[in-house]
């Protein structure tokens, strides 16, 4: 129980210090721009509306999501394994919740695409049953 513990501890060590350092405020000289985004631990509601896509039973719910562009999406792990959010494909500047397997339960990741067009993502702890996709207007 010690060791399970601590590992827990230490991979939201890694999740918290991967985090930082990088504000995605432009000045990104690879990949492009069109994306940007937070992780959080701890729940809370996403202020000013925006969308959600939880995370349970293995599955992105709603695994298919229209948003405007510069709509915030707001990403749950709603349970007790950990998951993750990487992009796939798409316009714009690659996207990630941070290292594979980062999100314990009751974290939050938030997205926020100005490009419109369809973007696919995917868990890589949970890939290729764990993927959704996200098209901007």
């Amino acid at each position: 129980m010690t060791k399970l513990i601590a590992l827990t501890l230490a991979c939201l060590a890694l999740g918290l210090a991967a985090c930082g350092g990088d504000d995605d405020s432009g000045g990104d000289s690879g990949g492009g721009g069109g994306s940007s985004s937070e992780q959080s631990n701890g729940g809370g509601a996403s202020a000013g509306g925006g969308a959600s896509v939880g995370m349970k039973d293995i599955q992105f719910d709603p695994k298919d999501l229209t948003v405007k562009a510069g709509e915030t999406i707001t990403f749950t792990n709603d349970e007790s394994v950990p998951h993750d959010v990487h992009k796939e494909s798409g316009p714009g500047g690659d996207f990630s919740s941070g290292p594979d397997g980062g999100m314990q339960q009751g974290d939050t990741f938030k997205l926020k695409l100005d490009k419109p067009g369809t973007y696919k993502y995917v868990c890589h702890v949970h890939a290729p049953g764990m993927a959704g996709t996200i098209t901007v207007k």
